[in-house]
């Protein structure tokens, strides 16, 4: 799934517009945050009024606003409801990153089929419940879960199945430029948490390597064991055996 990327933290968002509203707001709203194709903006509306706006930057569609009068509300509010909003648009666009992937997903179903005549020459007909004959084949595309980390991480199978079953050139680029993301934020996040597993696995499996340190100190002493009494009490800290390091 995609990550928020804050420009403005919550608790900055009224601060930001009391200092940008006769300036930068007047031109433009300003981005808070964004989370795939959506974005949190903050409008002027007036001089003591800002609007927060879900957008969706794909569609050109604003899907959810809220107004707030500065003379009448306070920092943790305005904080709230950015929080909030934010939360919002991070579950939005989940939904459509799970919306696009199942039907891409639908498709290597249908290629699997068509690929799967039974013996009179018909394509298998059966609802993506497969409970009828889950159990007869091993193909993985027939579990999501697989492949989302198996199959669909094939960009070049993938982003030709999208040519195949997608007529409409519009939606084709949209979800080739989806496929192509997605893929590429989930292949780097397998790579990074791979390599972090590894790391830790080097260090459970390698044992604590221990070095031998010689150090050489010189003290006044009538004999050997009065010199090494001395060396004794100068380790447990007694100040008043001097040495020569």
């Amino acid at each position: 799934m995609s990550r928020t990327f804050r420009y403005i933290q919550n608790d900055d968002v009224l601060k930001s517009f009391i200092k940008f509203r006769d300036t930068i707001l007047i031109e433009r709203p300003v981005v808070i945050a964004r989370h795939g194709d959506y974005s949190l903006t903050m409008t002027r509306v007036s001089d003591n009024s800002l609007k927060l706006t879900i957008v969706n930057a794909e569609k050109k569609k604003k899907v959810f606003s809220r107004t707030y009068d500065v003379d009448k509300t306070t920092d943790a509010l305005v904080s709230r409801g950015t929080r909030h909003a934010c939360q919002k648009m991070a579950e939005l666009s989940d939904e459509e990153v799970d919306r696009k992937r199942l039907q891409i997903w639908k498709w290597y179903v249908l290629d699997w089929q068509e690929e799967n005549i039974d013996k009179d020459g018909e394509i298998l007909k059966a609802e993506i419940t497969w409970e009828d004959y889950v159990d007869k084949t091993k193909n993985d595309v027939l579990d999501i879960e697989a492949f989302l980390h198996g199959d669909y991480l094939n960009l070049g199978n993938t982003l030709m199945l999208i040519e195949k079953y997608m007529p409409d050139a519009g939606h084709r680029d949209m979800f080739r430029k989806f496929a192509i993301e997605d893929i590429m934020e989930m292949t780097s996040e397998d790579t990074k948490d791979k390599s972090i597993a590894e790391a830790e696995n080097r260090v459970q499996s390698e044992e604590v390597k221990k070095h031998t340190y010689q150090f050489t100190v010189s003290v006044e002493a009538t004999d050997k064991e009065h010199a090494r009494q001395a060396l004794l009490f100068y380790l447990a800290g007694d100040e008043r055996i001097k040495v020569q390091k």
